[in-house]
């Protein structure tokens, strides 16, 4: 794992954690962020231990969001693959199909 977060930062793809629901119903950022239960389900977003007691400071669900601008940005910097991957705009047909 450390590894793997060692070369995505090296070529300059970050990612996120965002906080969600254990039930996907919400996402816990914006308008949600400073919230501790789900406004749909109920639940809260802190995990529960076998006694049925909330962990305070153990999450219940984290999402890793890798944000997708980075990764197009560090394909199309060569230019052979972005010439690979416009050809099929470069060469559309003539009669229009």
């Amino acid at each position: 794992m450390y590894e793997a977060k060692k070369t995505l930062s090296t070529l300059g793809m970050s990612y996120e954690k965002i906080h969600a629901c254990p039930n996907d119903c919400i996402l816990y950022r914006k308008d949600y962020k400073d919230s501790t239960n789900c406004p749909t389900c109920g639940i809260s977003w802190w995990k529960e231990g076998k006694d049925s007691i909330l962990k305070a400071g153990v999450l219940a669900k984290v999402v890793w969001y890798f944000p997708p601008i980075p990764r197009f940005k560090r394909i199309f910097q060569s230019h052979k693959t972005a010439k690979s991957l416009t050809c099929h705009a470069a060469r559309k047909s003539v009669d229009g199909h």
